[in-house]
Parts: structure tokens; sequence; C-alpha cells
């Protein structure tokens, strides 16, 4: 059985889904129901009206905060889930420990992802993967 999940968005962006189940910035509408609500946060400046949302949505059931700006590490790529359709991420993590940049820290150590169809790579560091990925990634691309 599927869970029915409720994403909501503090803003709207270009890579903001626009299915049925998701929401920009609004509090539940009066026929709103599902098993969870995700609220996911691009930006540190969003976290005050992403809080805000989660008051409001906790009502119609248990609330989650995610996304970049929590500095929790991602996991899977889910198509669709928090992007929308065409946006892809094939891997997470880097290799290197530069001092200015978070995505080590964030992620961890450079994983490679399963390649799912899109034409917006979104990686942080695809050139740092292997070869054979990058590679895959390219055909990808071109099919």
């Amino acid at each position: 059985m599927s869970r029915r999940i409720i994403r909501v968005f503090p803003r709207r962006t270009k890579a903001t889904p626009d299915d049925a189940l998701v929401r920009v910035g609004s509090p539940p509408g009066l026929f709103d129901e599902a098993d969870e609500i995700h609220i996911s946060v691009t930006f540190s400046w969003d976290m005050k009206a992403a809080e805000k949302l989660a008051a409001a949505w906790k009502h119609v059931a248990p609330v989650k905060i995610g996304g970049p700006a929590t500095g929790e590490a991602g996991g899977d790529f889910v198509p669709g889930m928090y992007l929308k359709p065409g946006y892809v991420i094939t891997s997470r993590g880097c290799p290197n420990a530069c001092w200015f940049c978070s995505v080590r820290s964030r992620e961890g150590d450079l994983r490679e992802l399963p390649i799912v169809e899109g034409w917006n790579v979104l990686d942080d560091n695809l050139l740092a993967c292997s070869r054979g990925h990058i590679e895959n990634v390219f055909t990808m691309l071109h099919e």
C-alpha cells in the first residue's frame, strides 16, 4: 500500500514539482488528507516559514522538515518527489575536504546513486565519480 505524502515547499522555484500532492507556501485546505507531510526547505532563509508551515500542517498528519537548508544528508534520489521531473541527482558527497565547502561535511564521501532518466543533472561532484558512472550519465542524457 502506498503512503499518501503531501510535500509542502515554502516557495516555488523552477525545480518545484507541480503534481496534485504539492503545496507551496500555504496552510492545509479543507479537504487535504495525507499519511505524512514533508516540508522541503531549499534555502536557509526559509526555515522560519517552514516551521510555521509545520505548525499549520501538524493537524493533518505527522510532519517532517527536510531539505538542503536543514543540513541533513540527502538520501536516495526519488524522481519527481522533491524536484520536478527532468531534474536528476546521480551522486552525493565529495572525495575532497575543502575548508570553504559544506558538501562533504553534510553528505560524506562521494557515493554514486542509480541513474534515472532526466535532462538537468544537479550533482555536486559528477566529475569526481567513476568514469563508468559519468559515461552512463552521458548516455542517459544522450537518449
